[in-house]
């Protein structure tokens, strides 16, 4: 019986093993409510009863409406709360390129924020756009990690799209947030992760069907697949029981709840 299995199972909180969450976002969402605290202390409380030991975030307004905003208050938690949490550094393609790159130097090089997130689809830009592309280039020079929304067949951001983005700037590992989403976005994520090597796979969405992870693990590899909740737009306890119960060694699943990520960003 694989352990985690039976820890899950037994409503235990995965204590001393290494969990990390790749993809939160924190504060209010502009178009439903998200329960309770959807701050710093109530997502602490929601990660300790589970025991995801960190988290990177960015928060929801940096997706929206105010990108600068965003990155200060995700820079504000990160000093805060050190070890619970680590940023990321959200761009807005719309804005001056000069004040994107003055950002990315600003969390980045001399800030204390691990990676880069886009949201092609809320600031309608497609992420192989001209005004990306000195994103690209700058995390492709520091070797950043870039999470990107990807859906099924979106004109910004579908998961084949990155493919050439990929190849273009070789040093970027590509996180595709949510694996493109339905189950066709999934299977162009897995399509695009076999055409360059730096694609991650990660598991954030509520739509994930039953056996995916499986197939995820076979035709990618379980060192490409991170573990991903989207708290507090979703409750992360679901996804935990998604890896802990998939029928797959409890060494891949080790890997994909915080391995890969801790490896990654860095921590």
């Amino acid at each position: 019986m694989s352990d985690l299995w039976a820890a899950v199972r037994a409503g235990e909180i995965l204590r001393g093993e290494v969990v990390i969450d790749c993809h939160t976002h924190m504060g209010p969402w502009f178009n439903f409510s998200i329960p309770k605290d959807p701050w710093a202390e109530g997502m602490i409380t929601a990660m300790d009863t589970c025991g995801i030991q960190t988290v990177l975030c960015s928060p929801h307004v940096g997706l929206v409406t105010d990108y600068q905003w965003g990155n200060r208050i995700i820079a504000h938690i990160v000093n805060r709360y050190p070890d619970r949490f680590a940023g990321y550094c959200a761009v807005n393609p719309n804005y001056p390129v000069a004040e994107i790159e003055a950002e990315l130097e600003r969390y980045l090089v001399n800030g204390p924020l691990r990676g880069i997130k886009i949201h092609p689809s809320t600031h309608q830009y497609p992420a192989d756009g001209p005004n990306y592309r000195p994103v690209w280039a700058f995390a492709n020079e520091y070797r950043l990690p870039v999470l990107v929304h990807t859906w099924e067949s979106a004109y910004e951001c579908n998961p084949l799209m990155f493919v050439s983005i990929g190849k273009a700037f070789p040093h970027v590992p590509i996180l595709l947030g949510h694996s493109g989403g339905p189950a066709k976005g999934m299977d162009q994520a897995v399509e695009a992760a076999a055409q360059w090597e730096h694609l991650y796979l990660d598991l954030t969405g509520s739509m994930l069907p039953r056996g995916m992870l499986e197939v995820l693990v076979q035709r990618v590899g379980a060192d490409r697949v991170l573990f991903g909740t989207d708290i507090p737009f979703v409750d992360c306890r679901s996804k935990l029981g998604y890896v802990a119960f998939a029928r797959i060694p409890d060494e891949d699943k080790r890997k994909i709840l915080g391995l890969n990520t801790k490896r990654l960003f860095g921590l």
